[in-house]
């Protein structure tokens, strides 16, 4: 089975497990807070405000528990980051309101880190060239999309590049950096899939080159390991430096429209989706409690 199918039903699975939670929180409130009070105020003669009340609290339960989990996982995982890339120099912040981002140099070029739901993780870095290049491990998958993309990959005769699929812009010169040894171990090390991980892909665009690490092998965990993250980011900078030394690419590109309007959504308010969550709750909340209102008064006229 592909690589993809499997974290396709992983994914299933992990949101599954999240489905079978959701009642078991909600049908407990749903009899404590709001079937109680309603039995005590129609037979026990019980004041309306308890039913008040325990709306209020059912309310508090199901749009506070997940938003607790959810600060607590954030916290933890900006924990967990800060702690791998902040000690290298690059400085953190929040990226799509719930992940992490990391910007700074190193050894003189510019790193960009992006951690995201799926997991992907993304580490940029800074490259004057202006070619392209792909290369990932030997996924059925990557060859079955890229033949419906029109894209193929190098023949490659080298046993040694056997466990690779490799595409390029200017094949040439791609054989030029495959014919170093060192470069070619530097490619095995940063693809191989000794993490939680199950896809690694090294994409070189215009301007930077980046290690895309994407998929979980667990169900849930996904921590990563500082010194493993700390390799990746060293290799990438061996790798790149080895690739300028090489002739320049014969067959250049400038960045697509598509790669500068990605590059400028990323610039954007980190803490967007937080602002139309919390404005989508308080209006529901709002909903709710003139619903609530109307209905006392009504009772209060009879």
């Amino acid at each position: 089975m592909s690589t993809f199918f499997k974290d396709m039903i992983r994914g299933y699975g992990r949101s599954s497990i999240l489905s079978l939670i959701a009642p078991l929180i909600v049908l407990p409130a749903f009899c404590l807070f709001i079937l109680l009070p309603l039995w005590l105020v129609n037979s026990q003669g019980m004041p309306f405000w308890i039913l008040i009340l325990g709306g209020l609290l059912f309310l508090a339960v199901v749009f506070g528990t997940p938003f607790a989990f959810t600060a607590w996982t954030v916290s933890r995982r900006a924990s967990m980051l800060n702690a791998i890339f902040e000690p290298l120099g690059l400085s953190g912040k929040a990226y799509m309101t719930f992940f992490r981002q990391y910007h700074g140099t190193i050894q003189g070029r510019q790193v960009d880190a992006y951690f995201r739901r799926g997991p992907v993780l993304e580490v940029d870095v800074s490259t004057p060239l202006q070619t392209r290049l792909g290369i990932t491990g030997p996924q059925t998958d990557t060859r079955v999309f890229a033949n419906l993309a029109g894209q193929q990959p190098l023949e490659l005769s080298d046993p040694a590049l056997g466990d690779l699929t490799i595409f390029a812009l200017d094949e040439a010169w791609a054989r030029a950096l495959l014919a170093n040894p060192y470069a070619v171990d530097l490619l095995h090390q940063l693809t191989a899939l000794n993490s939680f991980f199950t896809r690694q892909q090294i994409i070189l665009r215009p301007g930077a080159i980046r290690l895309m690490c994407s998929g979980n092998r667990n169900m849930f965990r996904t921590d990563l390991d500082a010194e493993q993250v700390r390799g990746w980011i060293n290799d990438l900078l061996r790798l790149i430096a080895i690739a300028e030394h090489l002739p320049t690419p014969q067959v250049i590109v400038e960045e697509s429209s598509a790669e500068r309007m990605a590059a400028s959504l990323r610039k954007r308010n980190p803490y967007l989706a937080l602002w139309v969550g919390l404005g989508m709750a308080v209006f529901f909340l709002a909903c709710s409690g003139v619903v609530v209102t109307i209905v006392f008064v009504l009772i209060q006229l009879e």
